[in-house]
């Protein structure tokens, strides 16, 4: 077992397979969530504050287990605990997805689009890409698309796929016509 404090802040403890043996616990095992786990770590860490110095009592900290060839590191970083200071949130943006769908005439794109249109569907973003005389609508919809507004595309045209890399390629290798709010921008020319 080496313990290797390397900055106030973070402890490395290496650990053999032996060592991981005589402590009787798996790399597996190596969870806070069992308890017989979280007593095997506490020990090690008084160990590190009796040996060298590494004082985390009272303090948060993150744990990592490494695995090794021969055994494991397990990394501990104490966690800022200043006062006053405040905690960072991350909130995870649910993005748009895109839904592409395939055209073989304009006509029956623009049949669709005026019917999109006069019937106010809502949709995050749209764009038309047109490639060697077909064409293809994207939809940015949140979430998943209703049945209702499959059926109608369903009428006009088909299902190309739902996903980024998909509309990326397809604006590389064609033409875009629309880039954003295609259905509103033709939309409204296409009122009759």
């Amino acid at each position: 077992m080496i313990l290797d404090k390397i900055d106030e802040k973070r402890l490395l403890i290496a650990l053999s397979i032996e060592d991981l043996k005589f402590l009787d616990i798996s790399l597996n095992q190596l969870n806070w969530k069992f308890e017989f786990s979280s007593e095997v770590i506490n020990n090690l860490l008084a160990k590190a504050e009796s040996e060298i110095g590494f004082f985390c009592s009272n303090k948060k900290f993150l744990i990592e287990a490494i695995p090794q060839p021969n055994g494991c590191f397990i990394l501990v970083t104490l966690l800022s605990n200043r006062l006053g200071s405040t905690r960072k949130i991350y909130k995870i943006k649910n993005k748009p997805k895109p839904f592409v769908f395939f055209f073989k005439s304009p006509d029956s794109l623009f049949s669709l689009v005026e019917r999109l249109y006069n019937y106010h569907f809502s949709f995050f973003d749209s764009s038309i890409i047109e490639i060697k005389n077909s064409y293809f609508l994207v939809l940015y919809i949140k979430g998943l698309i209703s049945s209702n507004l499959l059926a109608v595309i369903s009428e006009y045209g088909r299902f190309a796929g739902k996903s980024a890399v998909a509309v990326a390629r397809l604006a590389e290798r064609g033409n875009v016509i629309i880039k954003n709010r295609a259905i509103e921008e033709l939309g409204k020319y296409l009122l009759t």
